[in-house]
């Protein structure tokens, strides 16, 4: 471990000043507790916030590792090609970054996308300088703009990005992934490097969740079904609301969402005047575990889409574990950690009756059983998904 470094660069990375801390902050924060010389290397360009500071990067040391901002260009959320500019950007400004930098053959490198730009920086540097090299991989590019952008898979961006992916899961040392069953898309994108795959989850750190959790029991006569978060496109909000019309008759079932998005104000439109239906406006973030730990089950329905054969890596589980309340997950791609901990379960999703049949079947049960199953998500959070045992698993690959 002596003078190892650990140099950790995602363009999308995020510190607690910019709505943060993302996962790739908080590794870095554990990295160097543990003795590694650690440098988080991230964008200002990142399309959730912008810090406007002179120079080419902004510097912020902590406790037991450095962050590195680089200067961007602003842009927003969405994929166009400003966003594409602003990869390049990063890549150039990176490169020219790390000129200086005392860089050995016993460091390592992380690549985390998204940008897939950033795979490249780190074939580069393993070249170059003869270190480890591991991907990281936590949204699965190129393939999510084909099956949610209705992209072709023979567009010209599409092909580079795929031969950058290719090319990373091939050059990479090791290759990192929030989703469970990454290892099969590897496997048909780069044939015979689906060995170097390790499942590393998104994680807990109680320092950063919300400090307004309430975890005693709801003694209420309603039981209420809660949903916290984005109400837009790919967050299958209909599926819950849909299942409150078969509901409605029921006296003692609520349902409760909230936040904002896109299809926010369709839906109250539509739904608004269900009597046991009840639209929150977003709060800060310190305040949603309030609103969890007073629900009586956790809904966070998924389309059906043939990508998350693969798994998927929602933090919206972190904070509903946490509430330790029961969940259902309304998904049909690659199932674990809600059934493994056993707080919940997986159903079939786009099927409205058995939402609401499943709903009805955890109202019947007495508060001790929706209390134990609760608890069992939060005891599997803290013992399994804790960023000190992540740690541990991640500093293996070094």
């Amino acid at each position: 471990m002596k003078n190892k470094k650990v140099w950790y660069i995602s363009k999308y990375a995020l510190s607690p000043d910019q709505g943060g801390p993302s996962r790739q902050f908080l590794f870095s924060k554990y990295f160097g507790s543990k003795g590694y010389k650690t440098c988080l290397i991230s964008s200002n360009s990142n399309g959730f916030s912008f810090l406007k500071f002179k120079g080419a990067y902004k510097l912020s040391e902590y406790l037991n590792f450095k962050h590195y901002i680089l200067n961007g260009t602003k842009i927003n959320l969405g994929f166009n090609i400003r966003r594409i500019y602003s990869w390049i950007e990063f890549e150039y400004r990176l490169i020219k970054f790390l000129r200086n930098k005392n860089i050995s053959k016993n460091d390592v490198v992380i690549v985390s996308s998204l940008s897939l730009l950033t795979f490249l920086s780190g074939i580069y540097l393993k070249r170059k300088h003869g270190i480890k090299l591991i991907a990281e991989v936590r949204d699965i590019w190129p393939q999510t703009l084909i099956d949610f952008k209705n992209f072709s898979k023979y567009n010209p961006v599409i092909l580079i990005l795929s031969a950058i992916e290719k090319s990373a899961y091939k050059k990479a040392d090791f290759i990192v992934g929030t989703m469970g069953n990454l290892g099969e898309h590897i496997k048909i994108t780069a044939a015979g490097n689906e060995q170097k795959f390790r499942y590393i989850p998104m994680g807990f750190d109680e320092s950063v969740l919300e400090e307004d959790y309430d975890n005693s029991l709801v003694h209420t006569d309603e039981f209420i079904v809660g949903y916290a978060g984005t109400i837009g496109l790919a967050n299958k909000i209909d599926l819950i609301l849909e299942s409150a019309i078969l509901l409605r008759n029921n006296k003692k079932i609520r349902f409760k969402l909230l936040g904002d998005g896109v299809l926010k104000d369709r839906y109250m439109v539509k739904y608004g005047s269900l009597p046991n239906v009840e639209f929150l406006p977003k709060v800060e973030k310190n305040k949603v575990g309030k609103f969890l730990s007073k629900c009586s089950i956790l809904v966070n329905p998924w389309e059906d889409n043939a990508l998350y054969k693969y798994g998927i890596s929602p933090n919206k589980w972190i904070d509903y574990m946490y509430a330790a309340k029961p969940i259902i997950v309304p998904f049909n791609g690659f199932k674990n950690i809600i059934n493994e901990a056993r707080c919940g379960e997986f159903i079939e999703t786009n099927n409205v009756n058995l939402l609401a049949n499943t709903i009805v079947k955890y109202a019947k049960m007495s508060s001790e059983e929706l209390d134990k199953i609760g608890k069992n998500g939060k005891r599997y959070l803290e013992e399994k998904l804790n960023y000190d045992v992540l740690t541990n698993r991640y500093i293996e690959l070094f």
